[in-house]
């Protein structure tokens, strides 16, 4: 039977183990269940059919609006503080 009153004996191991154990879950949940890659063919197909500058010029528009949306909560959030 494992002394368990000293727990640096056990914690760390018991750390390391959850730690392999939860890799290797997150992996095969990934493998399974990807969460880059869109579930729907026909768009990836369609988003790879677009040239560089096309979506290069799509990136930067999404980049701009969401850039609009942060400085529009900013503003908002530093008028409520006041």
């Amino acid at each position: 039977m494992p002394d368990f009153s000293e727990p640096q004996r056990w914690v760390i191991p018991a750390i390391l183990i959850v730690s392999v154990l939860g890799t290797v879950l997150a992996v095969w949940w990934e493998r399974i269940r990807p969460s880059a890659a869109t579930r729907r063919p026909d768009v990836l197909a369609s988003w790879r059919a677009l040239s560089a500058a096309q979506q290069e010029a799509y990136d930067n528009a999404v980049l701009d609006a969401a850039e609009a949306a942060e400085n529009v909560a900013a503003r908002t959030s530093s008028l409520y503080r006041s």
